[in-house]
């Protein structure tokens, strides 16, 4: 008898519930939400090319380096020297490898930190509450494309990049 007491009091808070989750889901239809190709995003975001651009030289070097012991070891016949060629085109190579690694670090991580605090701007300035990022492998298999921002985020990165936003 004691629990026929409060079925009036569980039917109200269930009630409750009930209209609490229909407020959200009403108030979440409101929402806009979009996502964002990170790939084609970074790729097409102009400071990464030009970080990309003043890195190319110091690379190119470094290669031609590589390259050119390289053509001096074929043309060795004396294997003390092809060895001691061997060896030094190992560690620039190595050098190349390890400056191109650099170079790659540097770039993401410095387009990467301004790419999120325009990602954020453009989020508020376009009322979007929440951007996903794909790269076309991840936990989103598949999205309307009315959801893709891709294009209007690449612009507005770059117009904020080049001073005009």
């Amino acid at each position: 008898m004691k629990t026929l007491k409060f079925l009036p009091f569980v039917n109200l808070c269930i009630l409750l519930a009930g209209i609490i989750f229909m407020v959200i889901q009403l108030n979440d239809d409101q929402k806009k939400y979009g996502y964002v190709d990170n790939i084609v995003l970074f790729n097409q975001f102009n400071m990464a090319k030009d970080l990309h651009s003043m890195g190319l030289p110091q690379l190119n070097a470094q290669k031609k380096k590589v390259d050119s012991l390289y053509q001096l070891l074929q043309t060795q016949k004396d294997p003390k020297l092809i060895k001691e060629f061997q060896q030094r085109v190992y560690v620039q190579n190595n050098h190349l490898q390890k400056m191109d690694t650099e170079l790659k670090q540097q770039i993401n991580s410095k387009a990467w930190e301004r790419l999120n605090g325009y990602l954020e701007e453009f989020g508020e300035q376009q009322k979007v509450h929440l951007i996903f990022g794909i790269q076309g492998a991840g936990n989103i298999m598949y999205a309307d494309e009315a959801f893709d921002l891709t294009q209007e985020a690449i612009e507005f990165a770059n117009g904020k990049y080049e001073g005009n936003k």
